[in-house]
């Protein structure tokens, strides 16, 4: 199913570029803010995009940004063909830990604030419902390029930790997404609200047969015409 979507995302993606040859294209350059929406089996919890919290570290919180770029191509009077690049940062409040003492007394629980910095492609077809408005959908990949998590400053048993950050590796490095978008239209610029479904585990390995974590990422972009 995995490989199946992919193809479709590729072929889906060289239609667009071999039609982009006839025709003129009008390109983009975006910004984004992203709230990572936690799915089934996840103890993920949802992170501010921007906020403030006396009781966390850091207090001052920032959440999900990105930047990327778009080109849209017209189909039909109805249909627009899209093709969607990005680079984000998506944040959330990690799986809760629970804490000890050296004596073994349980000291609270803690969550940590973790971060998944993405590349992503997407290929969607949008309808017009109204001349300014659009609803799109398709399919596309987040690629994963990194993920850490912040650690307490006691782990386990009272005793300090070394880092106060550590990478995560039980993630898979490809993730395929079903993006569904909202596009409103201006003379020179797009808003986008856009929420890419995750419809697989993220987990891989010996932990993915104990257990499931879905997601979503939900976006909203500001995009800038260039041509």
């Amino acid at each position: 199913m995995k490989a199946r979507m992919m193809i479709w995302a590729s072929a889906l993606l060289l239609a667009f570029h071999a039609n982009a040859q006839q025709a003129s294209t009008e390109w983009f350059l975006n910004a984004n803010i992203n709230i990572y929406v936690p799915g089934g089996g996840s103890q993920k919890s949802v992170y501010p995009v921007l906020g403030y919290n006396k009781e966390t570290s850091p207090k001052f919180l920032l959440g999900g940004v990105g930047t990327g770029g778009f080109l849209l191509r017209q189909l039909s009077s109805d249909f627009q063909l899209k093709a969607h690049g990005y680079l984000s940062k998506v944040s959330y409040w990690d799986d809760p830990i629970e804490l000890k003492s050296a004596v073994g007394e349980n000291i609270g629980v803690f969550q940590a604030g973790g971060s998944d910095y993405l590349a992503g492609l997407n290929g969607l077809i949008h309808y017009h419902l109204a001349d300014q408005l659009s609803l799109g959908a398709g399919i596309g990949a987040q690629f994963l390029l990194a993920s850490f998590s912040r650690t307490p400053a006691i782990y386990g048993y009272g005793e300090p930790t070394e880092k106060s950050f550590i990478s995560n590796h039980h993630y898979k490095t490809i993730h395929p997404v079903i993006p569904v978008e909202l596009s409103y239209r201006f003379p020179r610029m797009v808003i986008n609200l856009r929420y890419d479904i995750g419809p697989f585990n993220r987990l891989r390995g010996e932990l993915a047969k104990a257990k499931t974590e879905k997601y979503g990422v939900l976006s909203l972009e500001m995009g800038f015409k260039l041509n």
